[in-house]
């Protein structure tokens, strides 16, 4: 399974470059997607590691971000989810999940 960090729950949702602030995940496994919300967004502590963990709880293996900071790193580490980080701040959902098709 994939997340991917997500502005808005839509289909022509643009990627967020914050990992752990990102308000939205879209989990997708190839063929099927659904969103999810980061019930920790706003959260003031130790964020990452909590978003890691529900993240794991879903059997995601990857992230799709823009960045991730030292806590999420380690903690992303330590659950062995791979990370790939995008730079690309205007790309939107729909065209990720083609690329991943």
């Amino acid at each position: 399974m994939i997340a991917i960090s997500i502005t808005s729950k839509r289909k022509n949702s643009l990627l967020d470059l914050r990992f752990g602030r990102s308000p939205h995940f879209c989990l997708f496994n190839g063929e099927d997607f659904r969103f999810i919300d980061n019930p920790y967004h706003e959260e003031e502590n130790d964020v990452a590691p909590r978003v890691v963990k529900m993240l794991k709880e879903k059997e995601v293996s990857k992230i799709i971000t823009g960045e991730v900071g030292p806590k999420a790193k380690d903690a992303l580490e330590k659950s062995k989810i791979q990370v790939i980080m995008l730079e690309e701040d205007h790309i939107n959902l729909q065209e990720i999940i083609k690329k991943l098709s």
